[in-house]
């Protein structure tokens, strides 16, 4: 009987966490996309220019591509200024295991300090929309792909090429992102400025209804 009622007490205590996460990021309002400010850079452009028809890929370091480690590549989108930051959304062609973090700062060596936030190991859609708690801001965050839906593919050609030997650890292919978009959540200030701008359209269509 105690077993049973802790069951049901726990089973209820995470149904409430549950509804209080939902209930937080229904009552928000997302921000505008962040990776679109003025000021931030990726190092794959393309994954940031506001553009589904352009596709960036993700960069593998120089250190892994020579010594044929699968280490897996990345893509670091920095913003002009420090974000909280509440979701991530991904628009991908080739995406199947990635990991995404967040530079918490201060780091000894180069002054970053890369924190774990999210994983999927197995992506199932293009469009991978991640809601992420970073309770601090940061203005850097970075996505590894450790594998593709075209590393086996690329695996067989390598295979061929080199008469059927099989190199274990070598590099994958990279991942192929068409946009990257960051939010978080609207602040008062925003919410009002938008309100603002709405109430004058719609006063403007109003006034040109009437002509």
């Amino acid at each position: 009987m105690f077993y049973r009622i802790a069951t049901y007490f726990s089973l209820f205590c995470c149904s409430i966490v549950l509804i209080g996460c939902n209930a937080l990021f229904s009552a928000q309002e997302w921000s505008p996309n962040y990776a679109l400010m003025d000021g931030a850079r990726a190092t794959s452009p393309q994954m940031i220019d506001g553009k589904l028809e352009t596709v960036g890929e993700t960069i593998f370091s120089s250190e892994d591509t020579r010594r044929l480690v699968r280490g897996g590549s990345e893509v670091v989108v920095t913003l002009p200024e420090k974000k909280k930051i509440h979701r991530i959304v991904l628009h991908a062609d080739n995406l199947k295991h990635i990991i995404i973090y967040a530079d918490r700062g201060g780091g000894i060596i180069d002054g970053s300090d890369w924190q774990f936030v999210k994983e999927m190991q197995s992506v199932k859609t293009k469009t991978v929309d991640l809601k992420v708690l970073i309770p601090y801001a940061t203005d850097r965050i970075r996505v590894r792909v450790l594998k593709t839906t075209e590393d086996a593919q690329l695996a067989r050609e390598r295979n061929r090429r080199l008469g059927g030997i099989t190199f274990v650890g070598t590099t994958g292919a990279p991942g192929k992102i068409r946009e990257i978009e960051i939010y978080g959540f609207k602040t008062d200030d925003q919410a009002k400025s938008d309100e603002v701008v709405e109430t004058r359209e719609k006063e403007l269509d109003e006034l040109l209804d009437f002509e």
